[in-house]
């Protein structure tokens, strides 16, 4: 599944992240991230076919491609990625995140 693989890429940026940056704050909320992260969560549903969406997906497609993936821009802005990498996480992954919905391991089958 696309989502696993972006999953456990999103928790090697984070882990990278935090062994080089020890700091004890949290993050700072960041909309623009959130926003993006939905918008990549809608196109990766509508590109995978609309399914539909059930309880038992829905809070798996909103950890991984939320949660998660706003750590994971943050955690790319902290590492010294170009200034449209965290962009680019948060819309990608939140696509691939949208492919836990599907039924099968390649979307469309």
């Amino acid at each position: 599944m696309f989502a696993l693989a972006a999953l456990l890429a999103q928790i090697a940026v984070i882990l990278v992240n935090r062994s080089k940056n020890r700091t004890g704050s949290r993050p700072e909320s960041c909309t623009l991230h959130t926003v993006l992260c939905l918008l990549g969560i809608t196109a990766g549903w509508l590109a995978i076919g609309r399914p539909e969406i059930t309880w038992a997906d829905a809070p798996l497609v909103l950890i991984s491609g939320l949660l998660i993936t706003v750590e994971a821009a943050h955690a790319t802005v902290r590492l010294g990625a170009p200034r449209w990498a965290d962009k680019a996480v948060c819309v990608l992954c939140g696509a691939a995140a949208a492919t836990w919905m599907s039924s099968g391991w390649i979307p469309g089958t």
